[in-house]
């Protein structure tokens, strides 16, 4: 059982209350924290009050890691279908896929500028999205107005994780299928996760030829558009695959292997 796993046995979705940047961050220009308690955080084992365990209803989510999960964290669900989640939670995406690449403008709603802008498939566009866990909202402050815990990019630069998750880490919660995932990039020659970009170059179909893709059949993209072939195109673009989702959490994330580099020759484990 490879390192994504191995992260939904010991940790949940709570709430969190330490947001101090890290210190070689803590000068950066325009880096400012987001305010406390957004992020997820692990369940306290010694707890008396985590959650019954109940999974989302409806079909399993292909590469989901979420079902069981202790906690308030009740399993994958896809908010493109609807809340099918138990009672009291709500169906977040955690893709935090934005226009033109930008970070997520969660903290500066409407805000769109060489930085920040609108994000596709989370936020007010929660419902656009194919990927998502059940998360018993309420019990801690978030910026988004479904109450959700905020999405983020686990390929995000240092930079980019504190501008958006404070000095809270950025876990995945869905595994890479190394066997429908990864592509072998021409240009390089190396082994790497598809993404929407490989769609344009056409690359790949999309849909049913991988596991764990974004809008595998571009409807939510073709809607946002609304008819706009350039932001069909940019939207297109950001889709991705689970390794460019997950959650702000509080703690350390536990080490996990970049699965599709691991098929090249030269592979050096980043776990021990």
């Amino acid at each position: 059982m490879h390192g994504l796993l191995r992260l939904v046995a010991c940790l949940a979705l709570t709430a969190c209350a330490d947001r101090t940047p890290p210190e070689d961050d803590s000068d950066s220009d325009g880096s400012t924290a987001p305010p406390v308690g957004t992020t997820a955080a692990p369940d306290d084992p010694t707890g008396d009050d985590s959650a019954s365990g109940d999974t989302a209803s409806g079909d399993s989510t292909a590469g989901d890691t979420g079902g069981g999960v202790p906690g308030v964290h009740a399993g994958a669900c896809k908010p493109v279908e609807g809340n099918t989640c138990p009672m009291g939670h709500t169906c977040c995406s955690d893709d935090p896929a934005t226009i033109q690449g930008l970070l997520p403008n969660y903290f500066d709603p409407g805000t769109i500028d060489d930085e920040i802008g609108t994000p596709l498939f989370s936020a007010d566009n929660n419902d656009f999205s194919d990927w998502g866990f059940c998360i018993e909202t309420g019990g801690f402050p978030s910026p988004l107005s479904n109450g959700c815990p905020v999405p983020c990019d686990p390929r995000w630069t240092l930079e980019q994780r504190v501008d958006i998750c404070g000095g809270s880490q950025c876990c995945p919660f869905t595994a890479v299928d190394p066997g429908k995932d990864c592509i072998l990039d021409p240009d390089t020659g190396r082994w790497r996760t598809v993404n929407g970009g490989d769609i344009l170059l056409k690359r790949t179909e999309w849909g049913d030829a991988h596991a764990t893709n974004q809008d595998p059949q571009l409807e939510s993209c073709k809607l946002l558009a609304g008819g706009d072939q350039n932001a069909l195109t940019d939207c297109v673009r950001q889709l991705g695959v689970a390794d460019r989702r997950g959650y702000c959490f509080s703690g350390e994330c536990p080490c996990v292997e970049d699965l599709c580099d691991q098929k090249n020759p030269d592979w050096v484990p980043r776990c021990p």
